[in-house]
């Protein structure tokens, strides 16, 4: 029963692997005729970098966001205090 779910597996891999090469190829063939820059394969790293740079981006937007929407909504009140 291994040996099948183990093979169905690796056909499954031989199968998709040559498409998506045959794609590629295709894509940066096109691009070269275009005269535009290939775009190179993202390693895992570089997306992972890519995300957490993002994810940090995100956060400081909401922090200013948040610092502008308090600095325009004061009214001139005496804030209270914190403890």
């Amino acid at each position: 029963m291994v040996e099948l779910i183990v093979g169905a597996v690796f056909g499954l891999c031989f199968f998709i692997v040559p498409l998506w090469s045959y794609r590629r190829g295709l894509k940066d063939g096109l691009a070269l005729k275009d005269n535009k820059p290939i775009e190179p394969i993202k390693t895992p790293l570089a997306v992972m970098s890519e995300r957490t740079q993002a994810k940090e981006a995100k956060e400081t937007e909401n922090e200013q966001a948040q610092f502008i929407s308090n600095l325009f909504g004061y009214s001139g009140e005496k804030q209270k205090e914190v403890n």
